[in-house]
């Protein structure tokens, strides 16, 4: 039986993703441990991670909780920063039926 454990650059995909990203267009809550949450646009999301637009400058390896509509608080952390658009990875992945659901839904 093979090993169903794989390294990080065996699951990426050519443009270095370990998931299928969907474009979306989407509101979700975004908050950092001890703020206040506030929305914040959501432009793709993937089982492992979404890009959000934000007015706050949360720092790169930050961790966060994001609310995408009808689910729980997710954790996750802030990967990458281009201006006020922030890549961010889930903790936990979504699997990937739940992922496929929202981004359905954020379409």
């Amino acid at each position: 039986m093979a090993n169903a454990c794989t390294t990080d650059t065996e699951d990426l995909s050519p443009q270095g993703r370990r998931a299928e990203r969907a474009t979306v267009r989407g509101r979700a809550r975004y908050r950092e441990a001890g703020f206040n949450p506030f929305d914040v646009e959501l432009f793709d999301l993937s089982s492992t991670g979404f890009r959000m637009i934000t007015f706050s400058r949360p720092q790169i390896g930050k961790q966060i909780w994001v609310n995408l509509p009808g689910l729980q608080p997710l954790e996750a952390v802030i990967r990458r920063a281009d201006g006020n658009s922030f890549g961010c990875e889930f903790v936990y992945p979504l699997h990937p039926s739940v992922a496929a659901h929202m981004q359905s839904k954020l379409r």
